[in-house]
């Protein structure tokens, strides 16, 4: 297992700026530890964070890369790290909410192990086709699924994800017939949709956007409560007649449970203060993703909501990854 770190350090008078009473934390480095790959989704947007929240913080904040088993290796590893605001998680869907009905037995509990920070961002899910496919918008697609025997075969970012998810959603919601090919990750599967080995799929903005906004893929839909600013002539699930299908990957930071509140408070303050800076908001937006900040409440019950809405589905799917 490959582990790799990079620090992000600052002068010693930005420490200075901090309130008296945090001056006791943090006093070393602070580790976030991602459970994938450097370059990936979740390592991208904690390098981009970093430099900010040290910079807040008085202190290095070190990136430290635990790839395997699908994000489990990094959660079980802070599930059982120090309670002292040193080790933290970044964690997306799977991890904090879909994993828990995924497989019958998890290293780490994603509710009761850790003490929500907040939500960092999200990625809105696009539908996707080949520009020769034979529609241009979902309700096309829908129309055009009903008339095929068998409907139509669709491009999974992998079993049990988000995007499969999403677009399993929006075929209970609009009744019509979708087969998925399972691919490993969002990368391979819209390589054979631009290919046109497949014609449709759901991938999230930041693997979609280049290639929409190139020509080179048509966005059916977005499925999202609005309209995004990047693809403002892409209509939303429910503008074209589905309710109730908003889905999108997140990213949301926790600490190990039992970290004491001032620290989650400091944490989610500072955190608050770099994902709403200019800099970034700009920098996340270009990449097709919304920034959020939110009190370490309200991604508790972000979370919590998320398990609620997609448990029953994984259940009423069958779908395991064990």
């Amino acid at each position: 297992m490959k582990i790799t770190r990079r620090h992000f350090t600052i002068g010693a008078a930005a420490a200075a700026t901090q309130p008296t009473w945090a001056q006791t934390y943090p006093s070393k480095p602070i580790t976030i530890v991602v459970g994938f790959a450097a370059g990936g989704g979740i390592d991208v947007v904690m390098r981009n964070l970093a430099p900010g929240l040290s910079q807040r913080l008085g202190q290095p904040v070190v990136i430290e890369n635990r790839p395997g088993a699908g994000g489990m290796l990094a959660a079980s590893y802070v599930a059982k790290a120090a309670p002292d605001g040193y080790t933290l998680l970044p964690g997306d869907g799977a991890t904090l909410a879909l994993n828990g009905a995924l497989f019958s037995k998890l290293p780490y509990d994603p509710v009761a192990d850790f003490t929500p920070i907040s939500l960092i961002i999200r990625a809105p899910l696009l539908i996707v086709a080949h520009p020769q496919a034979p529609y241009s918008d979902l309700r096309g697609l829908i129309d055009y699924a009903k008339r095929q025997p068998g409907g139509v075969s669709y491009a999974s970012p992998g079993n049990g994800t988000i995007h499969q998810l999403g677009m399993e959603l929006l075929r209970q919601r609009a009744g019509f017939p979708v087969t998925p090919i399972q691919y490993k990750g969002a990368g391979a599967a819209i390589q054979d949709i631009l290919s046109g080995q497949v014609p449709v799929g759901p991938i999230d903005t930041i693997v979609a956007l280049p290639h929409v906004n190139a020509g080179k893929l048509k966005a059916l839909a977005v499925l999202e409560p609005k309209r995004i600013p990047q693809l403002p002539n892409v209509p939303t699930g429910a503008e074209a007649g589905v309710q109730g299908v908003e889905v999108y990957p997140w990213i949301g930071l926790s600490a190990p449970k039992g970290t004491p509140a001032t620290i989650i408070a400091r944490l989610s303050s500072d955190l608050r203060e770099v994902l709403t800076s200019p800099e970034i908001t700009r920098k996340f937006t270009d990449l097709g993703m919304e920034p959020f900040a939110t009190t370490p409440e309200q991604f508790d019950t972000f979370v919590k909501k998320e398990i609620a809405r997609w448990h029953p589905l994984i259940k009423e799917l069958n779908i395991r990854l064990d």
